[in-house]
């Protein structure tokens, strides 16, 4: 696990509050809050932020690096990765909602009508879709891979005319909505093929004969998609290797590394 620093976060949280219920916010930045309060936390100098470099635009440029903040297609992410690696070290930074609220907003004023919590909860296998986009890149020295675990508001505004941004829909009706984050709980860093065993759930470790996919996924309580794409990446990774079959299943398990 990594540090974090809460205090730190919680005032890059503050910094987007203020905007989060109106029906600006909500009708032009979707997700984007999201984005910004982790820019704020991992870099507090703007001057640092969208930095061009070479053909594109990075999320920030620091002491240590680039640092680009992705909260999902990773595949649209890849070739922007290949190009910068060849320049400098990359840190990619994938936030994880391990608990959630969702909040109702007034359209009109922006007051909360109703909160609940949601009862989804994420873990680190939410990344397994992602990671397996840039799967050939992840043994590359100069990237690293950071999850930081968060707790956020979703902030949904029923109502909302606009045509920038496609709707969500419930049985309530059609929204837009908003990730806030308001609290970091922790941080997973990956940055060379050992980091990737706190995938391995440690059941799996202990089965004598191995581990299908099934295993893995009842074990790390995710789907069994997931856990296909975690252990395709685990083993291209030299984490684990294939030692058989069970009927029409793989066998595998956790190499010494």
């Amino acid at each position: 696990m990594g540090e974090i620093d809460r205090e730190n976060f919680r005032a890059a949280c503050d910094k987007f509050v203020s905007i989060r219920n109106t029906r600006d916010s909500i009708g032009t930045l979707g997700e984007k809050s999201l984005h910004a309060v982790l820019k704020w936390y991992y870099e507090a100098d703007s001057s640092r932020h969208e930095v061009p470099i070479g053909s594109y635009i990075v999320d920030i440029v620091g002491e240590h690096g680039i640092i680009e903040i992705q909260t999902r297609n990773f595949i649209k992410l890849k070739p922007k990765l290949q190009e910068l690696l060849e320049a400098a070290d990359v840190t990619v930074v994938y936030p994880i909602i391990i608990q959630k609220r969702i909040i109702n907003a007034s359209v009109d004023t922006g007051e909360v009508i109703s909160s609940r919590k949601s009862p989804k909860h994420g873990s680190i296998y939410a990344s397994a879709h992602e990671l397996y986009a840039i799967r050939e890149l992840l043994p590359n020295p100069r990237l690293t891979i950071k999850m930081p675990m968060l707790c956020a508001d979703e902030v949904r505004v029923f109502g909302v005319k606009t045509k920038r941004r496609k709707k969500q829909h419930t049985r309530s009706g059609e929204y837009l909505s908003d990730i806030v984050p308001n609290d970091i709980i922790d941080e997973i860093t990956l940055c060379n093929p050992s980091d990737y065993n706190i995938f391995v759930p440690p059941s799996c470790r202990e089965l004598s004969g191995g581990f299908d996919s099934s295993d893995f996924a009842a074990a790390a309580a995710t789907d069994i998609c997931s856990a296909r794409r975690i252990l395709n990446i685990l083993t291209s990774l030299n984490v684990t290797e294939v030692t058989g079959r069970r009927g029409r299943s793989k066998l595998y398990r956790v190499r010494d590394i």
